[in-house]
């Protein structure tokens, strides 16, 4: 069951870097990123409305889903609509899939002795950063040259993307699936409720609101798309494989992410992948091989 959950959660991240495209491609980044939230607003609302649960909250607890939804939410949506204009699919796909190199690192640091260190995984971590610097380097390239540095802006938008991911995976299990004095459902809607008033205030403030012609149904699938199916619904099986395997073992999923996100976008954008993008993947994958390795018990 386990291993289903886990497939599914990785088409659910997978699709989610073409969604966004589509989305960015006729919206500003900012309201993009709102309304991918309120979709996973509304069906939370929905959801928990039906289960007839019980979603108040002491105040004095409110930090806790704030926290997570900022970290999980708020931040790494925003850095993909903000990235995602200047780059395709498959590289929001690709650093997608260093989000367990780096839980491994912020598992290591808050998480003290479920992942402790070894020269291997140290290895592994040195490795993952030379493929990222691979996939990156086309970009960099532009970019000293004065030809393209968008790109590469985009680049370092998923770079944080995938930071904010990981610090959230390790967090979740401290303050919210190790904890009991907040349910997970009042958790999870606070998350939303939170990030999507944020948002809604930063995009009325720096953005204008997008016409209604630029809601095509192509748009408002990717919307629906985004918010319910790579937003809401994985959060939902995130969370349950952060209580059978743990946030680093969870955080291996996103193994199969690039390959769903590079699929999606031949498929639907029918981009091929560059070179440099399948050589810095295989690269990550050894390195992902080496950190996520058991260690043998002294």
């Amino acid at each position: 069951m386990s291993y289903l959950l886990a497939f599914c959660l990785a088409l659910c991240w997978g699709t989610a870097f073409l969604a966004s495209k589509n989305m960015v491609e006729a919206l500003p980044p900012y309201w993009s990123t709102f309304f991918r939230v309120a979709a996973g607003l509304a069906f939370f609302i929905v959801l928990y409305g039906v289960q007839r649960k019980n979603l108040k909250i002491n105040p004095r607890e409110l930090w806790r889903p704030w926290v997570i939804g900022f970290l999980l939410i708020l931040f790494p949506f925003a850095a993909i609509s903000w990235g995602q204009r200047f780059v395709a699919p498959t590289i929001g796909g690709i650093f997608n899939g260093t989000v367990p190199i780096w839980s491994f690192i912020a598992g290591a640091i808050i998480l003290k002795g479920e992942d402790r260190f070894t020269w291997r995984r140290a290895l592994g971590v040195t490795i993952g950063m030379a493929g990222l610097l691979i996939i990156m380097w086309p970009s960099l390239t532009l970019s000293l040259n004065g030809s393209d540095k968008m790109a590469l802006y985009g680049c370092f938008a998923f770079l944080l993307m995938a930071w904010s991911y990981s610090l959230g995976n390790v967090l979740t299990k401290r303050i919210m699936v190790d904890n009991t004095s907040v349910t997970h459902e009042a958790n999870t809607f606070h998350q939303y409720l939170f990030s999507a008033i944020v948002l809604v205030i930063v995009a009325a403030l720096a953005e204008p609101f997008p016409p209604a012609s630029a809601f095509s149904l192509k748009v408002v699938l990717s919307i629906l798309s985004a918010g319910i199916f790579s937003s809401a619904v994985a959060f939902l099986l995130m969370v349950a494989l952060i209580k059978r395997w743990g946030a680093t073992r969870m955080a291996s999923v996103t193994y199969f992410t690039p390959v769903v996100a590079m699929a999606s976008d031949i498929i639907a954008r029918g981009r091929m992948p560059s070179c440099m993008e399948i050589i810095g993947l295989a690269i990550i994958f050894v390195s992902l091989f080496l950190i996520q390795k058991p260690v043998d018990a002294k």
